[in-house]
């Protein structure tokens, strides 16, 4: 009798959270991102021909709440390299530079739907994985430098209700990252190339900003 009490209770506390949860959520974030901090101890981003990125970032949310959403995100940032990069190399006459991000993780987004206004503010928190790649070519030899470790992502932003189903608006992102890990690569001389631990870390940040849209199914 008393595993009957206490089995409707946990049903009676579960079914209205249960009724509460609102289903899945979708997102597109579309930004701009400069690079600060340090790739590693005494190697600055802009060293790495990194300057900044224009993320492109898809998230996939279920809202246990109508107020709280928890889920997961991918994004590709196409980069904007620096002239200074590699010690002035990226800058130098038949060299180019390319760089690109890639960043995936969990995230939770807490939305004031208590909130009355027009654009109504949330926040969230992302933790995550991210690489940074570097590709530099000229005179027919191709290098590539990679980076890789975790990411923090600190968030805020407001939604502007389109419809019952879409809401868009804009979005702020502040992160800030550790890489753990280095690669470098030749398509000349295989001896040159490198892999392992990074030993001298350091943290790198990202500011970013732009618009934001989400869609309940």
């Amino acid at each position: 009798m008393r595993k009957l009490i206490l089995l409707g209770t946990i049903a009676a506390l579960l079914v209205p959270a249960a009724s509460r949860a609102e289903g899945f959520q979708l997102g597109l974030r579309v930004g701009y991102a400069p690079a600060m901090g340090d790739a590693a101890k005494d190697l600055k981003m802009n060293d790495v021909g990194v300057k900044a990125q224009i993320p492109v970032q898809l998230e996939a949310s279920y809202k246990v709440t109508p107020d709280f959403a928890a889920g997961v995100y991918g994004s590709y940032g196409l980069g904007q390299t620096d002239s200074s990069g590699f010690f002035g190399a990226c800058g130098a006459s038949g060299v180019s530079c390319s760089s690109s991000t890639l960043r995936v993780g969990v995230q939770g987004l807490y939305t004031f739907n208590q909130v009355k206004t027009a654009l109504v503010p949330w926040l969230g928190l992302g933790l995550g994985w991210e690489q940074a790649k570097t590709k530099i070519s000229g005179g027919g030899v191709t290098g590539e430098f990679t980076l890789d470790g975790y990411e923090l992502a600190l968030q805020a932003g407001g939604d502007y209700k389109v419809s019952d189903q879409f809401s868009v608006g804009p979005y702020i992102m502040f992160s800030i990252g550790q890489y753990q890990n280095g690669k470098v690569t030749n398509n000349v001389d295989p001896s040159f190339n490198r892999s392992g631990s990074i030993d001298n870390k350091s943290t790198h940040e990202w500011f970013g900003f732009g618009l934001a849209g989400k869609f309940n199914i």
